[in-house]
């Protein structure tokens, strides 16, 4: 357990549950989940969400960049042919959705939705040929850091893109009530 540099007792490790998503990750093959309860005390949070030693970043960190998205916006859909994005979820009320478009994927066509806010962090790793969006349900900024398995060339970019209100995803962004 950290301790406690400020004086005081050590920080305590989270007392929140496991995120009843974390399941979900199965739902599409290759996507894997991992819940990250920290530490949390008066004074902040302590989320540790890279240990080299981890299967998670079995393939090396070559590449990493800040995704922000605003209240009420989402950004997506996107897909990778070549790389898999690896997301620690920072902040913010986000709800991320995967869709499994590829061809011959024993999960084609299935979907997965992971809520993630200030108080539920977590990895997730897309693998490519996943399409995946992001979803701010809140009333702040929010960010989060990929850690891609591929660094980005800007002359040949391997991202697709498609309007998340269009007909080749057919997904309903509305939230549901209870």
């Amino acid at each position: 357990m950290p301790e406690n540099a400020g004086g005081g007792a050590p920080l305590a490790p989270s007392s929140q549950p496991a995120d009843p998503d974390s399941q979900m990750a199965s739902r599409i093959a290759g996507v894997q989940y991992q819940s990250l309860p920290g530490f949390h005390d008066h004074r902040g949070d302590l989320v540790p969400f890279l240990d080299a030693q981890d299967a998670f970043w079995r393939e090396p960190v070559v590449w990493a960049y800040l995704i922000t998205v605003r209240p009420g916006r989402i950004k997506g859909w996107g897909m990778h042919r070549l790389q898999t994005d690896r997301y620690f979820v920072v902040a913010g009320d986000l709800r991320v959705v995967l869709y499994d478009g590829r061809d011959g994927s024993p999960t084609r066509g299935n979907f997965c939705e992971f809520q993630f806010t200030d108080h539920v962090h977590g990895r997730l790793a897309i693998p490519p040929g996943v399409w995946h969006a992001t979803q701010n349900w809140g009333t702040t900024l929010g960010r989060i850091t990929n850690l891609p398995t591929r660094r980005y060339d800007p002359e040949a970019p391997d991202k697709l893109r498609l309007d998340p209100h269009g007909t080749e995803i057919p997904f309903d962004w509305r939230l549901p009530d209870g």
